[in-house]
């Protein structure tokens, strides 16, 4: 039998999930999803991964894929560094910037598990001297980012903690607390301080015991901060798309933050080391299974939907399916799906990768191999999307658009492509989004929706005439429509005066 790194040396495509020579295959027995001809779904999984890496351009990835705990799959492919052809294999250690916060939710969890710590205490109790508007925002509603809080990450970070929160004291709260979700590091800089005040200790030592748990033989924090910059056997090189993503993606430099950010950053790992943690998770080594599953319900807002993120982890629910996990940075992920009304059928899926030509939805990608041994766990239209997407990114817009057109479900296209749109706004740019929308006029011209994106596109480059026009087209076919009657009345005012 091969050593557990071995199952992660490069190159390496496995589907472990009917055992290996000495791995007695009926300790635990797969479901039948994963109850296939180990070579055809090895080559699904490797079509997926393949498709997405030449799509984005991406320099080099590691994957692996998990079906009720156990590694059905796993990958290393591409380069760690460009320029010396260094290649990506199993000891390739990566940045894993917000995944980081895993390890922080995980002790949170385990101090509310053991009484150690309560959700709903106010953020006054964990700081003194806070701000009014600040000191009734509990801890809940931090870890599900409604806190409204300004955050202490803009363009410079501050070299203490102190100093971080001087700078943002002053400013007003982002919205009313638990009106809206909007993602900040404020939020975990609480969770940190009240986690490290409820433990006695700090945020770091609780993490090792916890790497120590779970078997990790590579992961740390580290920073380089504030001058010098962090060197690990085996880091892969970080890379970044290029204005217009026309070319090869630039070398990127490593941020290094302060100690006081590791609530929110910090950790380096490999992908053997994620997938020890995962396992470790899942079978309640790092905390018991009813204080980890304590933490996945959703977080009510008042419009009676669930919040973007609950006790930390990101969150989302569509059909049976429920889905936690968090991302890192824009190139890495780790989700965990199960069945709402059976947390025992799940999937895990973890991927990495040090950047390429284009960004593109790692989540959805994740969601699309998990899918591919937990059938459900992709919305329906989710391969549609992600197709049309990558088209767009990488140039092929006309042929991905004419093969949707004529390959999905008439009465889905519109809404694919609409998403699609939003997508290439918050991932590429607005100049991108311009294909979908514009797209969706031409082919559904009576829909007031494809009119109003368009016209929100239009507003963002600043093209007011050409927004104009396209939201009072959306008005004329949705004449009650009154966020367009107010958009429109608010582009006919003059602008303000500077």
């Amino acid at each position: 039998m091969p050593s557990e790194d071995d199952l992660f040396l490069p190159g390496r495509r496995h589907v472990l999930g009917l055992g290996l020579a000495g791995m007695a295959a009926s300790a635990l027995p797969m479901p039948a999803a994963c109850a296939f001809a180990g070579a055809s779904m090895a080559k699904r999984l490797d079509d997926l991964l393949d498709a997405t890496a030449s799509g984005y351009g991406t320099v080099g990835y590691s994957a692996a894929v998990l079906r009720r705990g156990r590694l059905v799959h796993v990958r290393h492919a591409g380069l760690a560094d460009r320029d010396t052809g260094a290649r990506i294999t199993a000891r390739s250690v990566y940045p894993i910037f917000s995944v980081s916060k895993l390890f922080l939710i995980v002790e949170l969890a385990k101090a509310v598990g053991r009484g150690a710590l309560d959700l709903s205490t106010p953020l006054a109790r964990v700081r003194d001297g806070l701000p009014e508007a600040w000191r009734g925002i509990t801890l809940a509603q931090a870890l599900a980012h409604v806190s409204g809080l300004p955050d202490y990450i803009p363009d410079f970070v501050a070299p203490t903690e102190d100093q971080a929160l001087a700078a943002i004291r002053d400013k007003p709260l982002r919205f009313a607390t638990g009106t809206r979700n909007d993602y900040n590091q404020t939020n975990m800089l609480f969770a940190r301080m009240a986690l490290e005040q409820a433990s006695g200790a700090a945020l770091t030592a609780l993490a090792a015991r916890q790497f120590r748990a779970a078997g990790m033989r590579r992961t740390g924090y580290h920073t380089g901060y504030p001058d010098g910059a962090v060197r690990l056997p085996g880091l892969v090189s970080s890379y970044r798309p290029i204005l217009g993503r026309g070319g090869l993606p630039a070398p990127f430099a490593l941020p290094s933050m302060p100690n006081y950010a590791f609530g929110s950053t910090g950790v380096f790992t490999t992908m053997a080391d994620m997938v020890r943690w995962s396992q470790a998770l899942l079978r309640g080594d790092l905390l018991p299974l009813g204080a980890l599953r304590a933490s996945w319900p959703p977080f009510p807002m008042p419009g009676g939907a669930a919040a973007w993120h609950s006790h930390g982890w990101e969150y989302y629910r569509h059909g049976d399916v429920t889905i936690v996990g968090h991302g890192g940075d824009v190139r890495l992920v780790w989700r965990h799906f199960f069945r709402t009304a059976d947390p025992g059928d799940c999937a895990t899926v973890i991927y990495f990768d040090n950047g390429g030509r284009s960004t593109f939805d790692r989540h959805r990608l994740a969601t699309l191999l998990a899918d591919l041994v937990m059938p459900g766990a992709a919305r329906a239209t989710e391969l549609w999307e992600e197709e049309l997407f990558r088209g767009l990114a990488s140039g092929r817009w006309r042929q991905a658009i004419d093969l949707l057109d004529a390959a999905a479900p008439p009465d889905a296209v519109e809404a694919i492509v609409n998403r699609v749109g939003y997508d290439a706004m918050q991932i590429l740019d607005v100049e991108a989004a311009l294909f979908p929308f514009a797209w969706n006029v031409q082919r559904f011209p009576g829909s007031s929706n494809a009119h109003d994106s368009l016209g929100e596109a239009c507003r963002a480059l600043g093209r007011i005439e050409a927004a104009r026009a396209s939201y009072a087209r959306a008005l004329a076919l949705d004449p009650g429509n009154a966020r367009i009657a107010a958009i429109l009345r608010d582009l006919a005012s003059p602008p303000a005066a500077n």
